[in-house]
């Protein structure tokens, strides 16, 4: 039974005007964004209807075989049925037996194994498009035209003796939606023929134990969906962009459930913390935070520790601010010890600053000798050199590298070489997009259910993950997978060192080269 084609759901009469308009879609840009994203979604929708009725035509043509080769197989079995009757007969006219052999002049190929493997796949493809047209599409509906999905699905397991070649299809995917739309819709009489199809039709991506190729469906007509949008954007199958879209969902589900847990475990600890003049702590030393995580502190600044169960003490100052801090560089001291206006009082410390635990680099500024309490936050880089006592001792080392630069050109001495760091096979650094993400996991050699969890974030969104985050997404390799990212940051790190100070260097030698040739800056 055919199915009857898809119309797409009545739009406004705006819309309608819209959708009919030989004119460019572009000219509604400069009516505003809404606009556009109106028009853009209908060109989606429509592109997809057309696949989905592509689809069923490859399917009604499958079935016509299917039937002309059972056809073709009766007639077969009739004349044999008749040559076994007439075995004896030796009046049978010679005209007779030509006409009764005339069928058999032009034999019907039955459809091969692949050819049934390409509607299999086409028919769960058009199961997917359904759901994501049913807001869409009307007369029939997406829920009616399930059940004609479901005749030729029945015809085709049948024909194969079985659903077990219709199970072994596990490209394309099924999404989250399709699987809903088939729960909430199949009849009685259709859901044990979907419950037989296996995993591979009754769960989702998401759920599957590995990787499934990217389906391209390839249809008879040769027709191809449009491939660049009237903006010159490329369009993404709809199907995969379904697939990503769930994958995304699904790990950002498993990600807001830890940070609630651990949420939870703080407000916990927060009950159970001593009293306030007891988590009174002075700063032994500046501390300038790195990170939006940590907290920038001043010699002798007063904090309340809020939480102290790790090396990394979370900390508040005097305005609220909240973030952690070295504990090694705080002192516990009475509430005595506090004048009510809480003033920052700095003392000289004689003492070298004690590094942060685990071998954590710190960045400690000294006490200024001229005793003010101002704090200035430098605006330049990390890897700059600070501005203050140290600003003599960078002149100087800048003029004996002037000079060695100077005398090395001179005495033609072999130029210093820095050796960057090696690049991995796989590239991932900040802004890495989710298919670089995917191919460093792989890379890696962690297991598919790690790449697809977690390949479908960006570079950043995978580096701001923490240790016990990771292991919420991915339980069996989410400590590895913190390790090598931790590794991708060093190494990231020492090019972008590199990086600056082959700048420097190339800066410093070409004023050298200038002074050399009595040429000016």
């Amino acid at each position: 039974m055919a199915a009857p084609p898809i119309i797409p759901r009545r739009q406004s009469k705006a819309a309608n005007d819209t959708a009919a308009s030989t004119r460019p879609i572009g000219v509604n840009a400069l009516n505003g964004g809404d606009r556009v994203k109106t028009d853009i979604g209908l060109i989606h929708a429509q592109r997809e209807v057309e696949l989905v009725n592509h689809c069923f035509a490859d399917v009604e043509h499958f079935m016509a075989r299917l039937q002309q080769t059972a056809e073709a197989k009766n007639i077969l079995e009739q004349q044999k049925n008749k040559k076994n009757s007439k075995k004896n007969d030796k009046k049978k006219s010679k005209k007779k037996k030509e006409q009764d052999d005339a069928p058999l002049t032009q034999p019907v190929t039955p459809p091969s194994e692949k050819e049934f493997v390409d509607i299999f796949q086409k028919i769960k493809y058009s199961l997917c498009l359904l759901d994501r047209l049913k807001t869409k599409i009307s007369g029939p509906t997406s829920e009616e035209l399930l059940h004609h999905v479901f005749i030729p699905l029945h015809l085709m397991v049948k024909t194969t003796g079985g659903p077990e070649l219709a199970a072994m299809v596990s490209s394309p995917a099924m999404t989250s939606g399709a699987i809903s739309l088939l729960q909430q819709n199949l009849n009685e009489q259709e859901k044990p023929l979907w419950k037989s199809l296996g995993p591979n039709w009754n769960l989702p991506y998401s759920q599957l134990n590995e990787m499934v190729p990217q389906y391209k469906p390839v249809f008879l007509d040769g027709w191809q969906p449009m491939a660049i949008d009237p903006y010159g954007q490329p369009i993404e199958d709809p199907i995969e962009s379904q697939h990503k879209h769930e994958a995304l969902m699904q790990t950002q589900q498993v990600l807001d459930q830890a940070r609630l847990t651990v949420y939870q475990e703080h407000d916990g600890m927060e009950d159970s913390l001593p009293p306030h003049e007891e988590r009174l702590y002075r700063c032994s030393y500046d501390f300038v935070a790195r990170n939006s995580s940590e907290l920038s502190v001043l010699h002798g600044e007063t904090l309340e520790v809020v939480e102290s169960s790790k090396r990394w003490w979370k900390c508040k100052n005097e305005y609220g601010q909240v973030g952690f801090v070295p504990h090694n560089i705080l002192e516990p001291i009475n509430h005595a010890e506090v004048d009510s206006s809480n003033v920052v009082i700095r003392h000289q410390s004689l003492k070298a600053p004690i590094p942060p635990p685990g071998g954590g680099r710190m960045s400690c500024v000294l006490p200024s000798p001229t005793g003010k309490n101002a704090f200035h936050l430098d605006p330049r880089p990390h890897s700059m050199p600070p501005i203050g006592d140290d600003g003599d001792k960078v002149y100087m080392m800048n003029d004996e590298l002037l000079q060695r630069l100077a005398n090395g050109r001179a005495a033609s001495v072999r130029p210093v070489v820095i050796n960057k760091a090696n690049e991995t096979t796989a590239p991932l650094d900040y802004h890495s997009p989710s298919a670089e993400v995917q191919g460093w996991l792989r890379a890696k050699g962690f297991n598919d259910y790690t790449v697809r969890s977690l390949g479908v974030l960006t570079g950043a969104q995978l580096f701001s993950l923490n240790k016990e985050e990771l292991r919420a997404v991915c339980p069996e390799e989410g400590t590895r997978v913190y390790s090598q990212i931790m590794v991708q940051k060093a190494l990231l790190e020492d090019e972008r060192k590199a990086t600056e100070l082959e700048a420097i260097m190339k800066k410093q030698k070409m004023k050298v080269d200038l002074k050399a040739e009595g040429g000016e800056f």
